[in-house]
């Protein structure tokens, strides 16, 4: 389907997602209450900080942190923090910065890709809470890596990338990224997952679907958010903006228009472009529940689906409200961009 959407007076009233066939309405939420979803969330008192006995309680049991390595399946390789890109294939006892190991439970079936596990996890730093936590949820999260340091983790996926592109059964891959317990992650230490499949997995194929049946479907969507104003950076050939075709009702786009192919592919100052936005954005989101998503493939603009879990979401049946003000929270965002 054809970018599908009405603007009357000026404003964005609904939009049609040409990939899935959801609806998106811009509503006016302000009268409605969000007591029960919201209002009982529990913000813990912040007293003392954890007393290093409960810290100590917590890293030993968790398999992603340092001297626990061999809870995990065997490493394959890891990112000292004294080089870029290390080498080292064997596990060891040295100080790491990124590590990467397979996924002890496979969300493909080695059976379907050559007798191979395809599926990884990328442990994105050592530490397991922030500075000095008061409570157990004060965890390290993405943001708060640093700009570098997360440029890394992007090269460290690009070559995980090029390790499942060696087996001939993987055509497909996918970075995916869960932060907090109500994005769905699995661990509270912070890391990513990246998948090898054997067919193009679904949510890429539908937005390759989308871009056969109407090629000019990217640049149609690129000039809606430029008139609506939800564009928030640029950086070289990357954009990032607020989407009104998200997943949830708060969601975003970091994208590379011009680069049709896979993260392995891009040139370093595409790289940094990419990774730099992407980091700036999860940098303004900060600690919140999210997710993100990498998708790529032959003819896919290299893009980021990010969405923010802590709002409502109220999808029914195809249908999803936008609360009018994502044009102010666009507004708001850019002001915050200017201040990292």
């Amino acid at each position: 389907m054809a970018l599908e959407y009405e603007i009357r007076d000026g404003a964005l009233v609904w939009i049609r997602n040409p990939h899935t066939g959801v609806i998106s309405y811009v509503v006016d939420v302000r009268a409605k209450s969000f007591a029960f979803t919201l209002g009982d969330r529990h913000i813990p008192e912040r007293g003392h900080p954890l007393s290093p006995e409960v810290i100590a309680h917590a890293t030993r049991s968790c398999p992603f942190c340092p001297g626990n390595e061999s809870m995990t399946t065997r490493e394959l390789f890891r990112i000292d923090p004294y080089s870029r890109l290390n080498e080292t294939e064997t596990e060891r006892s040295d100080p790491w910065m990124i590590r990467v190991v397979n996924n002890l439970f496979p969300r493909i079936p080695s059976e379907l890709t050559g007798g191979r596990n395809e599926s990884y996890i990328v442990i994105e730093d050592p530490r397991h809470f922030i500075d000095s936590p008061h409570t157990a949820s004060d965890l390290m999260y993405t943001a708060a890596l640093g700009e570098r340091h997360f440029l890394q983790l992007i090269e460290t996926d690009a070559r995980v990338i090029r390790l499942a592109f060696e087996n001939p059964a993987v055509r497909s891959v996918v970075v995916r990224k869960n932060q907090g317990r109500e994005s769905g992650a699995s661990q509270p230490h912070l890391h990513q997952q990246i998948i090898g499949a054997p067919m193009v997995l679904p949510a890429m194929d539908a937005e390759l679907r989308a871009q056969r049946e109407h090629p000019g479907v990217w640049d149609d969507l690129l000039a809606l958010i430029e008139r609506l104003g939800l564009v928030l950076e640029r950086d070289g050939e990357a954009v990032s903006f607020q989407t009104p075709i998200g997943a949830f009702p708060r969601s975003y786009e970091v994208m590379l228009p011009a680069q049709r192919g896979m993260l392995i592919e891009l040139p370093p100052a595409e790289m940094r472009s990419f990774a730099r936005l992407l980091w700036r954005l999860l940098h303004v989101l900060g600690p919140l529940p999210l997710d993100y998503e990498i998708h790529q493939g032959e003819g896919l603009p290299l893009h980021a689906h990010i969405n923010a879990r802590l709002y409502p979401y109220s999808n029914v049946a195809g249908t999803l409200n936008l609360p009018s003000t994502i044009f102010d929270n666009a507004a708001a965002l850019r002001k915050s961009l200017t201040r990292i």
